[in-house]
């Protein structure tokens, strides 16, 4: 069987899978709220720019349910895995290359979770293989060809209109021009630097969007990734390194490991130790897009706090190098043992992933619950339709974005929601302002554990509480709300801190 065959059967199987389970669970925190977006498209948002809310535009177009919404993720992951063995193959002009390096992809826990759920990374990671694959083209034609710097650029500014880590390709893509002695002279030639102004172009809709604000959206992020925490520095990098081996699933992480090691030698002593010149240019190249994400953000988890998925465009590189070495590691016994039993342990991670997310029947601590985070939802979404049969709220209060966004979903008709807080005015620029509510009525939805109605009757006129939720699944207690109804908004939301 040829190896894209293999691929196809693969991806095929995987894919049905995904689309069985799409729709089989509730939305979870963020999905909510990148859903608020969709149903107001703008240039973009607070948190990230707009190609994730285009993608679920797209998608619901067909429909509103859980698995509209997540189709976007599902068709992600094939052109993400289509890509990558492309890219591989391309790179060690081997297409069994590029089927280790697709099922390698496949088998990692954080890319099944992101087959299932539609965040900025969604369509960051298609349009970051799309762009590598058009640079290394570009940058391997001998004729320097407009087209493909201009394809380049293009693709670099879809990834970067998907979120702002996308900004390391522009180093990565430096040093592979710079390490390769015949490609050096490509910094002399206006070919580059062309495809980088495209890329500004086709970025620039975020760029007008936070000249418009303030330059919001960039400054959270940067304070967002960068504002050092107080705590033990050692303590902070093990629990990042730890948690980068559960992502990429134990096993498989160290092979992915191993694989940036092995590109360390081979792009610096090249192919005078017996690795051919093909190897030597496909391992620099993919040394050099690996190495500024993963070394920026490991050297940032000493000072800051670095969540799962932040580095993922770092690992993207390391599947296709571990793709060119996959027909090593079988050949070699003492390789194929531990690569066979890391497989195992992929599959079993990735099969208990599906099975807790629909239906929890393995008990674990239930801060590793991944469950609870899509659960409940919409029986709280009922509650508060039952609340408005008999008071006539015209929009929500609630206290964390992601709440609120998905009672906006699961609410019929969608109750628009709000912020306590000066939020209002930077998360939501794309709704109206909720002052422009100013003489109507509000529910305020808050964990018990969160409850902030105090705060609340300064700006309305009377608050009552209204029922309690309790969230329960199996006789385990997830979680419980309050709701309480609010009387005649007087503005000032917004102010309250």
């Amino acid at each position: 069987m040829t190896a894209f065959k293999k691929l196809v059967i693969f991806l095929a199987a995987f894919t049905l899978m995904r689309l069985i389970v799409a729709g089989s669970f509730e939305l979870a925190l963020d999905d909510g709220y990148y859903w608020l977006w969709s149903q107001h498209l703008s240039l973009s948002y607070f948190d990230h720019p707009p190609m994730v809310a285009l993608v679920i535009a797209a998608t619901t177009a067909f429909g509103q349910s859980e698995f509209f919404v997540r189709l976007g993720a599902v068709i992600g992951a094939v052109f993400a895995t289509i890509l990558l063995y492309r890219l591989t193959s391309r790179l060690y002009k081997s297409e069994e290359a590029g089927w280790h390096s697709a099922w390698i992809l496949n088998l990692s826990l954080i890319f099944c979770a992101g087959a299932l759920e539609v965040t900025p990374d969604t369509p960051l990671v298609p349009f970051y293989l799309l762009a590598m694959l058009l640079f290394y083209d570009a940058a391997n034609a001998k004729n320097g060809e407009w087209g493909k710097w201009t394809a380049t650029g293009a693709a670099i500014g879809l990834a970067m209109l998907s979120k702002y880590t996308a900004v390391f390709f522009f180093p990565g893509a430096l040093l592979y021009l710079f390490l390769s002695p015949g490609k050096r002279g490509w910094l002399l030639r206006p070919h580059p630097w062309a495809a980088a102004v495209v890329a500004a172009l086709v970025f620039s809709p975020v760029i007008i969007w936070n000249m418009q604000h303030g330059w919001i959206s960039i400054s959270f992020q940067a304070k967002h990734g960068l504002e050092q925490v107080q705590g033990n520095p050692l303590g902070r990098f093990f629990e990042y390194a730890g948690f980068q081996m559960i992502l990429y699933s134990i096993g498989i992480f160290f092979f992915l490991a191993a694989a940036a090691v092995d590109s360390v030698k081979t792009s610096f002593t090249g192919s005078s130790h017996g690795t051919s010149d093909t190897t030597v240019d496909a391992n620099r190249f993919l040394f050099s897009f690996w190495m500024p994400s993963l070394l920026f953000f490991t050297l940032n988890s000493f000072r800051a706090t670095v969540e799962g998925n932040w580095p993922i465009l770092g690992f993207v590189p390391l599947f296709a190098l571990a793709g060119g070495l996959a027909p090593g590691w079988f050949q070699n016994p003492r390789l194929k043992k531990p690569l066979m039993a890391s497989i195992a342990a992929a599959v079993l991670l990735i099969a208990f992933f599906h099975i807790q997310i629909v239906d929890p029947v393995i008990p674990h601590p239930k801060r590793y619950e991944i469950s609870r985070r899509v659960f409940g939802w919409k029986k709280l979404g009922h509650e508060v339709d039952a609340e408005r049969g008999t008071f006539p709220a015209k929009f929500i209060v609630a206290d964390r974005h992601q709440i609120a966004g998905l009672l906006t979903y699961y609410t019929t008709p969608h109750l628009p929601a709000y912020l306590i807080g000066g939020y209002n005015r930077l998360r939501y620029t794309f709704l109206p302002t909720v002052d422009s509510y100013t003489g109507s009525d509000a529910l305020y939805v808050v964990e018990e554990e969160r409850d902030n109605s105090t705060a609340l009757q300064k700006v309305f006129e009377r608050i009552e509480k209204a029922r309690t939720v309790v969230i329960e699944r199996k006789g385990e207690l997830i979680r419980r709300f309050l709701i309480y109804r609010c009387y005649n908004y007087r503005g000032g939301l917004s102010d309250i801190e």
